[in-house]
């Protein structure tokens, strides 16, 4: 009987065992895709910064041309920034919540390949 017993007390040890390692290895892979996220994003703003920043001269310089003034030029393109800037900032509750839901997202994605248990 104390054999019988030795060995579910190994089998009960071995699937907790088993069990933690499983939770330890979901844990690593949704920090991976989270850091993939950042990464990627990071990658995506450094690449944006200046295309913005030459578009940005560019049409500075277009407008400079049109209007004849270079001062001009730049100064109503720093005003159509600051226009952008201050559109983004009274939509910022809905950007907010746009990147919270891709947060999220990331965080609780499961993958295609997993079968979910029957209830």
């Amino acid at each position: 009987m104390l054999d019988f017993i030795g060995k579910w007390k190994d089998k009960i040890a071995d699937y907790v065992d088993t069990r933690v390692q499983l939770v330890k290895l979901e844990v690593v892979e949704r920090v991976s895709q989270v850091l993939s996220f950042f990464t990627f994003t990071i990658i995506c703003v450094l690449l944006l910064m200046p295309i913005l920043l030459f578009a940005g001269m560019g049409g500075a310089e277009f407008i400079a041309e049109a209007i004849d003034s270079r001062g001009g030029g730049y100064l109503i393109m720093a005003g159509i920034y600051l226009v952008l800037l201050l559109i983004l900032y009274a939509g910022r509750k809905f950007f907010i919540k746009k990147f919270e839901g891709l947060f999220i997202g990331v965080m609780t994605d499961n993958n295609d390949d997993e079968e979910e248990e029957p209830n």
